[in-house]
């Protein structure tokens, strides 16, 4: 038996008795999905055997969401282990990610920061093959952006002719939407023999690439790819902002965007980002559970809030997406379960104190939350 459920942004302010969850629903049926076990897959416009493998799109009207995935696991509360393969290569055996060496360290820098300006001659300079650029792509993702902010590299051990592996976190400041929209990428730099550095552009091969796919699960940089991508939901609620949303999610078509614009129409910002994954079941991957402070226009204390989200990752790239969609009953109880773990349950205690603390301190933030809470019991 399926049922439908909001999966957009379950909202929770750790504000009850009980340390229960609250949720705020965002979604909407469609008439034509009510019969589908499943979203629709859809890819996202990647530029094959670049050195910026799209792992999330500029903003524009005629982006397309990431597709998603169906992996069962346990149904039991999870247990996370890790068992090395000596026969596997250390990208994926070891789940350490490493400041790049400096030389690795200058080269994307400079890669991204060209890239984003859309300086194609630069951008060549960096690569194995610049004829494999696609100069009408870069035009497009560095379409309205001013500036490269709060950028921060990590790196693994390449293999088969791949030096490095560099995993990059950044925010690009669109000047239409005068808003910091966080992004996470993919590079893979080759050593040339006389000691120098460049970003491959030509193709890798099938095992290569799908090492690389793997590396993309270890839990160090999943955990880089969802904060990325829950703070880039974050930043599409203040903007209400419909193609950015639709950017993170798995399908769009559950987005209620009137809600959204209503809810987040006097947040002034999100800060303190914490997160923790749990393996998902069914329908999605991962469960994560964020942390962070809510800055509201009119009070000067920030809300202490915990929220979780289901996390899909595409079949074909490996990045996560927002999961929108049908549930099952066994998910359901499933997800249940996780939220009384002894860990969650301390960390929802932790906010809930923090949260009773700040509403003490502010009325304006008590009233404000009374508000949420009175139009919830409503819906």
């Amino acid at each position: 038996m399926k049922f439908r459920r909001c999966m957009s942004m379950i909202y929770s302010s750790a504000l009850v008795l009980g340390l229960s969850f609250l949720f705020y629903p965002q979604s909407k049926e469609t008439s034509d999905n009510k019969d589908k076990g499943v979203v629709n897959s859809v890819t996202a416009p990647t530029e094959a055997a670049t050195a910026t493998p799209t792992v999330t799109m500029p903003v524009a009207s005629d982006i397309t969401a990431p597709s998603s995935t169906q992996e069962p696991v346990t149904t039991q509360a999870p247990t996370v282990t890790s068992v090395p393969d000596n026969n596997l290569p250390p990208i994926l055996t070891n789940n350490t990610l490493s400041a790049p060496l400096s030389g690795v360290k200058d080269l994307v820098t400079s890669y991204i920061n060209a890239y984003y300006k859309n300086d194609f001659e630069t951008v060549s300079s960096l690569v194995t093959d610049a004829t494999m650029l696609n100069a009408t792509l870069m035009e497009s993702n560095s379409k309205n952006v001013a500036k490269v902010e709060d950028l921060q590299l990590y790196s693994k051990p390449g293999i088969d002719g791949v030096f490095s592996i560099v995993y990059a976190t950044y925010s690009l400041y669109y000047n239409d939407l005068q808003l910091s929209v966080p992004y996470f990428s993919e590079y893979y730099v080759k050593r040339l023999t006389d000691g120098s550095y460049r970003i491959i552009t030509t193709p890798i091969s099938a095992s290569t690439r799908q090492a690389f796919f793997q590396a993309r699960k270890s839990e160090a940089v999943l955990k880089l790819s969802v904060s990325s991508l829950i703070k880039r939901y974050h930043a599409a609620c203040l903007a209400a902002n419909e193609p950015l949303l639709a950017q993170c999610v798995t399908n769009p078509d559950y987005l209620d965007l009137e809600y959204i614009a209503s809810r987040y129409s006097v947040t002034e910002a999100f800060t303190d980002y914490d997160f923790l994954l749990y393996p998902g079941i069914n329908e999605f991957e991962y469960i994560v559970f964020v942390t962070h402070n809510e800055k509201i226009v009119f009070s000067n204390t920030p809300a202490p809030c915990i929220e979780y989200y289901y996390i899909d990752l595409d079949d074909s790239s490996g990045y996560p997406a927002i999961y929108l969609g049908i549930t099952s009953l066994d998910t359901d109880a499933y997800c249940a379960a996780v939220t009384q773990e002894e860990e969650i349950q301390a960390l929802a205690k932790k906010i809930n104190t923090k949260m009773q603390e700040a509403l003490v301190a502010d009325d304006d933030l008590k009233e404000f939350y009374q508000l949420l809470l009175s139009n919830s019991s409503e819906n």
